[in-house]
């Protein structure tokens, strides 16, 4: 995997020959400088970056715009700003408008120094995969999508195993995850492979036509059979044919698979001779056929037929390690021809939409709303209020563990009934009042950990839930 690339921005020699140094020696990376704000934007304008610390005084600049700039030109580059003490709540208002971090000068504290460079470095490198990675291209050869860590590489690699095996594979998993997918990867690293490959939905179908399609007919077997038919099974002698939606499959559909499971012959509708064929057989249900069975929906003897090796696939709720990555694959597939070289992608606020979003119709769903956003939206960066409504209504940040979540509604009720005690309300000054409390109770609560936590940030981060930026953010607030 490449390396993170950092540009430093200060009109000091000393902070870029120090950051230089620093991560060139400390870190094995390179760095690029800029002493001015005019070449910094100069910068940004050609080349793209991970992680830009920046002065907030430059001589020739606004570092506020200047993180604006980097922001609207690398969305997802990383900002550290940097900052004396007499500039600690312009960088405060910073992480407001996108940094994610701030470091004091001069740099006495190293320790802390290489504790937050270290932390965003990190995160930088497992962002990293996900939004440039270096694609499994014998996956992506089948349009299956997923990140180094994710849940599909086990069920990848167990399909990939039994590829060559002459057994009957069942895929289970939610509608939009991908199964036919799966099926056609299974075939494409088998002996077979060179046949085609043959795909039915059997919800798609009425009973008989159902069974003339995977069975054929013979001349005359019933009204508009003017000649003898080859079904499904007889095409697919010697490759592979995938039963979509087999729950579907009416019972004496269902009688019939298990025949050809059984013996490998059947019989063509209104024949009377048995038809051989040699076909690898994968199945496909959106419903758990276990459960199917114990509700006398499905057959028992045709579901162990069918259940020599399940795999199963994740709903997309719990592959969110590949939504970055699926989300750009989209982008991609999609996107208009705007001209050589041309990048599309989502707002930072955009992106967290589509990460916190349950996604009930899993990739086939998450597809389709990038089709629809790069429809509407004919900007290089995609704003959050282009994504449909319903999403941004269910999609919300990961909840607090019990032990960790504040009690605002208890917090709300008592600064209401404190405002109503008043002799007379204004409402700014209300607004006013409620945010100030708000920092003061968080401030209050924050010092409070730390002291618990003998001024150890990283354990009193984790004892609240936030992250060690989020605390430094909150205590430095009305500093």
């Amino acid at each position: 995997m490449e390396q993170p690339k950092i540009l430093v921005i200060d009109d000091e020699v000393e902070v870029c020959t120090f950051f230089s140094f620093y991560f060139q020696e400390e870190k094995g990376l390179t760095v690029q400088v800029a002493y001015s704000g005019k070449d910094a934007r100069t910068c940004f304008s050609n080349n793209s970056y991970d992680l830009a610390l920046v002065d907030l005084k430059l001589p020739d600049d606004d570092g506020i715009s200047l993180l604006k700039a980097i922001k609207a030109s690398n969305p997802h580059c990383r900002v550290i700003i940097m900052t004396g003490y007499s500039t600690i709540k312009s960088a405060v208002e910073a992480i407001k408008y996108g940094a994610d971090d701030y470091i004091d000068k001069p740099f006495d504290d190293l320790n802390q120094l290489d504790e937050i460079l270290d932390q965003v470095l990190q995160e930088i490198r497992d962002a990293k995969p996900y939004f440039t990675p270096e694609l499994d291209t014998d996956a992506l050869n089948y349009g299956i999508v997923l990140a180094k860590n994710s849940p599909l590489k086990q069920v990848l690699a167990l399909g990939k195993k039994i590829a060559n095996k002459k057994i009957p594979i069942l895929i289970e998993g939610e509608t939009g995850t991908g199964k036919e997918l799966l099926a056609r990867f299974i075939h494409g690293h088998s002996h077979r492979a060179n046949q085609p490959f043959i795909p039915v939905n059997c919800g798609a179908l009425t009973e008989s036509l159902l069974e003339s399609e995977l069975f054929g007919y013979e001349k005359g077997a019933f009204t508009g059979a003017s000649g003898t038919r080859k079904g499904f099974f007889e095409i697919a002698h010697n490759s592979t044919l995938f039963l979509d939606e087999i729950n579907s499959a009416s019972p004496a559909i269902q009688l019939k698979l298990l025949r050809v499971l059984e013996t490998g012959e059947f019989f063509r509708v209104g024949g009377e001779t048995p038809v051989k064929t040699d076909v690898r057989i994968i199945a496909a249900s959106n419903q758990n056929l276990r459960q199917a069975v114990r509700d006398g929906d499905f057959r028992e003897d045709l579901f162990y037929r069918l259940d020599v090796v399940k795999l199963l696939l994740p709903p997309l709720k719990e592959r969110k390690t590949d939504l970055p990555l699926l989300i750009q694959y989209f982008i991609d597939k999609n996107k208009p021809e705007k001209g050589e070289g041309s990048l599309i992608s989502f707002t930072p606020k955009a992106i967290e939409a589509l990460m916190n979003y349950s996604w009930p119709g899993n990739v086939r769903e998450l597809s389709n709303i990038i089709i629809r956003a790069l429809t509407l939206c004919e900007e290089k960066e995609i704003p959050v209020h282009v994504l449909p409504k319903h999403l941004l209504d269910t999609s919300a940040p990961m909840a607090l563990s019990e032990e960790q979540s504040i009690d605002w509604a208890s917090w709300r009720k008592n600064q209401l009934h404190f405002i109503m005690s008043q002799d007379s309300i204004q409402f700014m000054d209300i607004l006013e009042k409620w945010e100030h409390e708000k920092c003061l109770f968080l401030k209050s609560l924050i010092m409070e950990v730390l002291k618990k936590t003998e001024n150890d940030q990283k354990e009193a981060a984790r004892l609240l839930g936030i992250t060690p930026r989020t605390l430094r953010y909150w205590k430095n607030e009305q500093n």
